[in-house]
């Protein structure tokens, strides 16, 4: 099982891998997002506390756009979800940037 920290953690890794830079986090409340961007698009990465929900989301011109989420049980996120978030990014990227094999 893995918590928020280490799944924020574990999908950020992804993205720098991937050549996503670090722009802005915030964590004032029980919700939570991280923002990460390349030249060709950014991500965000989103905690909503209450329903226990982690959103991959892409900026879309009329605002962020929901690609990818999994819920967490009451003791985490199943390391597997995880891996299928990882998946999604990897998936996402290769359908839009310009220099992917």
């Amino acid at each position: 099982m893995m918590n928020v920290d280490a799944a924020f953690d574990r999908l950020g890794s992804t993205l720098r891998q991937r050549g996503y830079t670090f722009v802005k986090e915030d964590r004032s409340s029980d919700d939570r997002f991280a923002v990460f961007k390349s030249p060709e698009m950014s991500v965000r990465i989103s905690w909503k506390g209450k329903a226990r929900l982690m959103t991959l989301e892409v900026d879309a011109e009329s605002g962020w756009a929901e690609f990818a989420r999994r819920s967490f049980g009451p003791k985490g996120l199943e390391d597997t979800s995880v891996e299928a978030l990882v998946r999604a990014i990897g998936s996402e990227v290769s359908e839009t940037s310009t220099d992917s094999d």
